[in-house]
């Protein structure tokens, strides 16, 4: 039987990729399918682009983009003017630290593709879902329903949610391996990625895996790299959504654009964005989530 590694989400989180690393190192896998963003909210992204490369060159992978890399590569010459902020501030810093062949390297990825091996059921690879690389299935009601509707494939694998889940919907297996770099699980300071075994080419054993790394060492180095006041109140939702596997980071967002929202119904001359929302806005989420 082969064995395949299914993993998603690292989000430049370098401890949780070498966790993953020595884990297959001592448990061999035939390839490791990756399901998108790589990077960005994270310190040393060089780090997690080193990581990545040495992995492709010890053993076969599948490559897939997510939506973060796209907002690097749509945003090279930072017509979005991105700075330290809250808002930007981390796609800011993943920016600068990132160098252009690594963005060609991102673009060559897909953000979907089929998935046909011998011996193995067909398979359908997105970030998201099918036809949208930030389709989120645990946060857009009915949505799953809807892909696996008409899914042509019996397994479909997507990320994004960062919610590790197996289900059968419609007759076929949806399978999100969490996130690697940044589990919502309600705990924290846990990597997750999931092992997929075929058992026979209409069935393949799933394994959710979730295992420790060095969540404090990763820590200290948001200090250490400056990216603390890149990313300010943002920084902060990411670092407490590592240690107690709540989401403060999405929290956050939908909060700034419910915001961003209220202003656009109040001002019809132009439609407000989040890079509009004032600090001030962003520190007040810090008192009300505890940042």
């Amino acid at each position: 039987m082969a064995r395949l590694a299914l993993l998603s989400d690292i989000h430049g989180n370098y401890k949780a990729l070498e966790a993953f690393l020595a884990y297959i190192d001592k448990n061999p896998v035939d390839g490791i399918i990756c399901l998108g963003d790589y990077v960005t909210d994270a310190p040393y992204p060089e780090r997690t682009l080193a990581l990545l490369h040495e992995m492709e060159r010890q053993h076969r992978c599948i490559m897939l983009r997510g939506n973060r890399e796209d907002y690097l590569i749509n945003n090279r010459d930072n017509h979005e003017n991105w700075k330290p902020s809250s808002a930007n501030g981390t796609l800011f810093y993943t920016q600068q630290h990132v160098a252009e062949e690594e963005l060609q390297y991102f673009e060559a990825m897909p953000t979907e593709r089929e998935l046909v091996l011998p011996g193995w059921p067909t398979m359908y690879l997105c970030h998201g879902t099918p036809g949208r690389v930030r389709g989120n299935v645990e946060e857009q009601e009915g949505l799953l329903q809807s892909v696996m509707e008409k899914l042509l494939y019996q397994y479909l694998c997507g990320g994004h949610s960062h919610h590790q889940e197996i289900c059968s919907v419609c007759g076929k297996t949806y399978v999100n391996p969490g996130s690697l770099g940044m589990c919502i699980d309600g705990v924290g300071r846990r990597a997750q990625f999931a092992i997929m075994t075929n058992v026979s080419e209409n069935d393949v054993r799933i394994q959710p895996m979730s295992i420790p790394y060095d969540v404090d060492g990763y820590l200290q180095d948001f200090e250490k790299s400056g990216v603390d006041t890149y990313g300010m109140t943002l920084i902060k939702a990411i670092k407490k959504s590592l240690t107690t596997g709540v989401n403060y980071f999405l929290r956050c967002i939908v909060d700034i654009e419910a915001l961003a929202e209220q202003k656009s119904d109040r001002d019809a001359t132009r439609i407000p964005q989040v890079s509009d929302i004032p600090e001030s806005e962003w520190q007040k989420l810090e008192e009300k989530y505890g940042l």
